[in-house]
């Protein structure tokens, strides 16, 4: 084990096989395809989406957007820096034998990690992601609000370290790492009234990712959708907050903006192409998430 561990993943090698595939269900609400779907939904339908209601705006969704690029891209530059290895048996699904056909190829995507393990991105994007959101949101107690947060992102962390995909280490400084990048996330940006200022905050760590962690795909896809949502959210903020929100249009913009733009996002991951290609491809998704409303205001009044 390297010198990092504190033992833990040995420790819960005998928890039930339930319980691990739980934890693997859980190690979802940290997952890049989470936020994305997440944070897209939130951003297109703005304070008309169901149960949420004015809770939240789209000014708001849009700097929950910024969090979580920054969060991934601080994970790629540490990581990058310290090239420490994950536990042995990472990139290893034990369990995906007792799910039948193609969900046994789901699960071990889900249970398994590669690359380096210092600090954890799971652990990281959830305290940025998830706390974030509880200083945005409109509803509830804010100590109420904090407590889910802290909660959801402290059981992200538990089950990286639970399928044994990262040592303790990797989780707490994963979460320390992401609390810090938060409070000046949020003093930068007024508590979210300023995404902007977010979206060039991750552009600027998403460069010092490229130093650090080298002209490889996925830095450069990282700086590729920062910057691109920094260009887009800087020409078209104005036009896209001046569209009313509807649940019509909110449903209009899913299925235009996820298909399209989270299919080309996802693909440039799934496929790891050449940098050029993968900046370029970031840039279009990003860039075009953010301008979906525009095009479901369109769709919507022709409908």
């Amino acid at each position: 084990m390297s010198t990092h561990g504190v033992g833990l993943v040995e420790a819960l090698e005998t928890l039930p096989d339930p319980v691990v595939v739980l934890f693997v269900l859980v190690t979802q609400l940290g997952d890049l395809w989470f936020y994305f779907l997440g944070l897209s939904t939130l951003y297109f339908f703005g304070d008309r989406l169901p149960r949420v209601g004015a809770a939240i705006d789209r000014r708001r969704a849009a700097y929950l957007v910024a969090l979580a690029l920054g969060a991934a891209a601080l994970t790629a530059a540490l990581k990058g820096a310290f090239a420490f290895p994950r536990p042995a048996g990472a990139d290893t699904a034990e369990l995906a034998t007792l799910f039948p056909g193609p969900l046994g190829g789901l699960y071990a995507e889900a249970a398994t990690g590669d690359g380096y393990g210092f600090p954890s991105g799971h652990a990281t994007g959830a305290a940025v992601v998830w706390v974030g959101a509880a200083t945005v949101l409109g509803a509830g107690r804010r100590r109420a609000r904090y407590a889910v947060a802290g909660t959801v992102a402290g059981l992200v962390a538990l089950s990286r370290v639970v399928i044994g995909v990262h040592y303790a280490a990797d989780v707490v400084a994963g979460l320390a790492v992401g609390l810090c990048y938060l409070v000046v996330a949020d003093r930068l940006s007024g508590r979210g009234a300023r995404p902007g200022r977010a979206f060039s905050l991750a552009t600027l760590v998403a460069l010092a990712g490229l130093a650090l962690a080298g002209f490889e795909s996925e830095p450069v896809a990282l700086l590729g959708a920062a910057l691109g949502a920094r260009i887009a959210w800087g020409a078209l903020a104005p036009a896209v907050l001046s569209v009313p929100a509807s649940r019509r249009e909110g449903v209009v913009n899913l299925a235009v903006g996820v298909p399209v733009f989270g299919g080309l996002f996802g693909a440039v991951y799934a496929l790891e192409p050449a940098p050029p290609v993968a900046f370029v491809g970031t840039a279009v998704a990003l860039g075009g998430l953010l301008w979906t409303p525009l095009a479901g205001e369109y769709v919507g009044d022709r409908l």
